[in-house]
């Protein structure tokens, strides 16, 4: 991974052909990927519109995977990103694979 990139893992919106995936502009994309199981999308609703959340899947639940795609992102471009998910979302580290981490937007505590 080249210096001063993040790999980011996306599942709503900012896929490609999503209706916010120009916030993403500059940003490479590297394949589609996966979740490691533990973890689901729930609804969410901002300002009156229905997004999706990843959240972590209770452990009595089975073992759920959320597919996605990644995308290699300047961290220049994350404080920009961040406002733009804004309060309802936080920035944490998801497994996609064996040793493969990456960012992904999770759903913020209600």
């Amino acid at each position: 991974m080249p210096s001063g990139t993040v790999l980011l893992f996306v599942y709503g919106s900012l896929k490609r052909g999503g209706r916010h995936h120009q916030e993403l502009a500059g940003a490479e994309f590297v394949g589609p990927a996966e979740t490691e199981p533990g973890f689901r999308l729930e609804a969410l609703q901002v300002e009156g519109t229905e997004y999706l959340a990843l959240v972590r899947a209770s452990t009595s639940a089975s073992p759920v995977t959320v597919a996605g795609e990644l995308f290699l992102v300047e961290e220049s471009r994350l404080p920009a990103l961040d406002a733009f998910e804004g309060d309802a979302y936080y920035r944490a580290e998801v497994k996609i694979g064996k040793g493969v981490f990456a960012l992904a937007y999770f759903k913020n505590a209600d």
